[in-house]
């Protein structure tokens, strides 16, 4: 790679408070978008929400911990020390991100950051001639995905929160936070766990949730 990174994923946004992985180079690069995807932080994250580039050279350091203390034990267990997350838009309208990590420390040179950008822009260009984007602005949950196929499980991710809103009787916010509560939990993928509470072998009850 230009950036000379051990790895990247690519992720695509559906909505703004949905995200598809679309693309990753190995298997690292797939676990790191899962678990930002099921604990709701890291680096991508913030990125697909602030639209701005995270740029961290060390993940295990003392900031990094507490800016992500759940996410950041489970990059360095994956052997990540360094990762960079970069906001994919058009104008106002974010597409996703792009997150590339290292297996050492160390921050991006100027040179690498311009062609991590380009990199961006070459993403987004094919997103839109793909005909990803439809006129609205959002990117279609039946897009070409010339990438490769859409995040596995996420459309059952989607399911299982509209069912979890029901049998709790709250907001889909908060229906997605206890997916992730539950998933992280019992140690088990979320789209795993979704997959349950689609095929009825798991139903959440409100009993299990006296705060709601």
């Amino acid at each position: 790679m230009a950036v000379e990174v051990d790895g990247a994923a690519l992720s695509v946004a559906t909505r703004p408070d949905r995200r598809q992985r679309a693309h990753a180079t190995d298997a690292v690069a797939a676990l790191l978008e899962e678990q930002q995807f099921t604990l709701g932080e890291g680096p991508s994250i913030e990125a697909g929400a602030s639209g701005g580039q995270v740029l961290v050279a060390d993940v295990s350091s003392p900031a990094c911990a507490s800016r992500w203390p759940v996410f950041v034990p489970v990059a360095t267990a994956a052997g990540v020390r360094a990762m960079f997350a970069f906001p994919l838009q058009v104008g106002a309208i974010r597409l996703g991100t792009l997150t590339l990590y290292r297996a050492r420390a160390g921050s991006l040179t100027g040179e690498q950051v311009a062609d991590a950008v380009t990199l961006c822009r070459t993403a987004v260009a094919v997103m839109l001639t793909a005909g990803q984007t439809p006129p609205n602005g959002a990117v279609s949950d039946q897009g070409a995905w010339p990438l490769g196929g859409p995040g596995e499980g996420r459309i059952e991710v989607y399911q299982a929160t509209g069912m979890v809103a029901v049998q709790l009787g709250v907001g889909l916010q908060d229906a997605f936070a206890a997916l992730r509560a539950r998933a992280f939990t019992d140690g088990v993928p979320l789209a795993r766990l979704a997959r349950r509470v689609v095929d009825r072998r798991l139903r959440f009850h409100p009993d299990d949730f006296p705060d709601n």
